[in-house]
């Protein structure tokens, strides 16, 4: 009767193991026996859920501490023209007698008829939204789309609040409908811009990598200019992102559209925290 028993306890421990939960009446004494297997499972799911709690924990402790760090850099975001514009000319760069308008109305969507401006505003407020959520010191150049202000004044932001990054958003036109795509303008090597050019250009080709991943337009490239006042007269790193070209019809219908701002705003944004990691 008892090597019955046993060899009845060994089978209940191989159906145990296979099964999860085997529940058998020995003796008739009406006592169940039941598999510790349930627990044991319990006490893994316990386990796995403590794990994924602490592992949520972690990774917001992780966002909260970039917060802080964020929150010593400054960002500038420049929204390039106004609806009113600004007459009159003034210096390319310091000392300099070449001159250019100082704030025009920008280019107009060739198909969708939305201005450029407007467009830029919309997206920089998003770009602001998106960085302030991650904890960066954002600082607009302007509040409003009719505001007008000259490329030195915008400079003199980027300059008096001391930012570790201004960044202007344009959209971009030609007199050919077929060139599409994003560009990033960066300043190039020269008197003025010396202390700042190298960081520039690393910031520019990665935020303009990450937009063109992101966007899934054109990349242009990074292109070098001597022949901006903003960034003559800046004495911080600063670049100009083109998000698409307003006169092709592809990139006008999806820049101009409010709908894709939020978009474009994350992959600005992105190609931004990039910089900082």
């Amino acid at each position: 009767m008892r090597r019955k028993i046993t060899l009845l306890l060994v089978i209940v421990s191989i159906l145990s193991m296979v099964t999860g939960c085997v529940t058998i009446n020995l003796g008739g004494s009406g006592e169940e026996k039941t598999s510790k297997v349930e627990d044991v499972q319990s006490s893994e799911k316990n386990d796995s859920n403590k794990k994924e709690t602490t592992n949520k924990e972690e990774s917001s402790n992780k966002d909260n501490d970039s917060n802080k760090e964020n929150s010593n850099i400054t960002i500038v975001i420049d929204p390039g023209h106004s609806s009113t514009g600004t007459s009159g000319n003034e210096p390319v760069s310091p000392n300099s007698s070449t001159t250019k308008l100082k704030d025009g109305l920008g280019a107009t969507g060739s198909y969708t008829n939305i201005p450029e401006h407007k467009t830029n505003m919309s997206v920089a407020l998003l770009v602001r939204k998106e960085l302030t959520s991650k904890g960066y010191n954002v600082i607009l150049t302007k509040q409003d789309v009719a505001e007008s202000r000259s490329n030195i004044e915008r400079a003199e932001v980027g300059n008096k609040n001391n930012a570790d990054l201004v960044v202007r958003i344009h959209a971009d036109s030609a007199e050919d409908s077929s060139v599409n795509g994003a560009s990033m303008h960066v300043p190039a090597n020269n008197e003025y811009t010396s202390s700042f050019y190298k960081i520039s250009k690393s910031y520019g080709t990665t935020i303009l990598n990450t937009y063109v991943d992101e966007i899934g337009i054109k990349n242009r490239g990074v292109i070098e200019r001597n022949d901006l006042t903003g960034f003559n007269w800046s004495k911080v790193p600063v670049v100009l992102i083109e998000m698409g070209f307003l006169s092709n019809k592809e990139d006008d219908n999806f820049v101009s559209n409010t709908a894709n701002h939020p978009k474009i705003a994350k992959a600005i944004s992105d190609g931004i925290d990039k910089c900082f990691e």
